[in-house]
């Protein structure tokens, strides 16, 4: 009786060691988990969601993104996005675009294998609301059209100047020779690298002086804002950071593929048109600087005998003000009076 006993027992310990062995030896289905991280660049009409999963598996997954929607637990039969930027780590990103302000939308994560696609826990968030009004269109002396944005109280021209003429009808000079435009004391204008389809995207490069020439540069009823103008508007927006920077940033494809993801929260819209001259020219050197990097404007108001202020935002989103020289050739905004 012992001996049975015993025999059974030995019996069932090499069963439970070989039953041991075979699971360890696979890999369990639910070790392939797709996480739904973060939210983040939350704008009135864009959010940008995180994901991931076990780099382990990134060789056998066929497709990855984002789902999202106005109703819980999207999956890729509704709106969902394809990604092909995960890294070593696992993680990947999407931009979503365009979306509704002040809404609450529902997104998961998934990633899709030869087992089937599998989804990340919902996470939810709620767009902001925008904050600027769209408004009427002005009309420059050359029969150019502007549409406008009205941003705390003010109205704006929600693109750069392109004119070519001051307000009563006379010619501003354009200038495409370095030398000439160097030595230049009065107004005049130019395309980003003398292209005209430059001019066509981002308006036309203006010195100073056609700022602040008394016949006038912008359309009747409006002005070339003041630096005081500028400053309201960047504080209202969040101040000289990349806060300010990100809502007055066009979210389009015309800023560089290194860009950080902007909001265009404000609807100013601001499109990357570098500048031209920006400091004495050298023998040799590109005169034209940062285009789809940096966008420039004037503004009315002189910091000396030799330069005015300025703004810019960089591909960054870095918002600064810095006085630069009246000879540097930059894009201009208007608002209204």
């Amino acid at each position: 009786m012992k001996k049975i006993l015993i025999l059974t027992l030995v019996t069932f310990l090499l069963i439970s060691c070989s039953s041991d062995d075979d699971s360890s030896t696979t890999i369990p289905e639910n070790l392939f988990r797709v996480e739904t991280s973060s939210v983040n660049n939350l704008g009135h009409q864009s959010a940008t969601v995180f994901g991931g999963f076990n780099p382990t598996f990134i060789g056998g997954v066929s497709a990855y993104g984002i789902c999202y929607g106005l109703s819980p637990n999207p999956t890729t039969a509704g709106p969902h996005t394809t990604e092909t930027n995960i890294n070593a780590t696992g993680t990947f990103f999407s931009n979503l675009t365009p979306l509704s302000q002040n809404t609450t939308y529902y997104v998961r994560a998934y990633g899709t294998n030869s087992e089937g696609t599998f989804y990340g826990d919902q996470i939810t968030f709620t767009t902001l609301s925008q904050l600027f009004t769209n408004a009427g269109t002005v009309t420059d002396v050359d029969g150019n059209s502007y549409a406008s944005v009205i941003i705390n109280t003010k109205q704006w021209m929600k693109t750069n100047l392109n004119v070519s003429k001051y307000r009563n009808g006379d010619v501003i000079p354009q200038v495409t020779d370095v030398t000439e435009w160097e030595n230049l004391t009065t107004g005049a204008w130019c395309y980003y690298a003398n292209e005209t389809d430059n001019g066509t995207t981002y308006g036309k490069l203006y010195n100073w002086y056609a700022v602040n020439d008394p016949r006038g540069l912008a359309p009747t009823g409006w002005h070339i804002p003041t630096d005081q103008e500028w400053t309201a508007l960047t504080t209202f927006l969040g101040g000289t950071t990349s806060v300010a920077g990100a809502k007055m940033r066009d979210t389009g494809a015309l800023w560089s593929p290194t860009a950080a993801i902007a909001t265009n929260q404000s609807g100013f819209s601001a499109l990357p048109g570098g500048q031209g001259y920006l400091t004495t020219t050298v023998t040799g050197e590109d005169p034209f600087k940062f285009l789809g990097e940096v966008a420039y404007w004037w503004s009315a108001t002189s910091s000396s005998a030799n330069s005015a202020y300025t703004v810019n935002v960089s591909l960054t989103n870095s918002l600064t003000r810095s006085s630069i020289r009246n000879k540097a050739a930059i894009s201009v905004r208007c608002v209204k009076n």
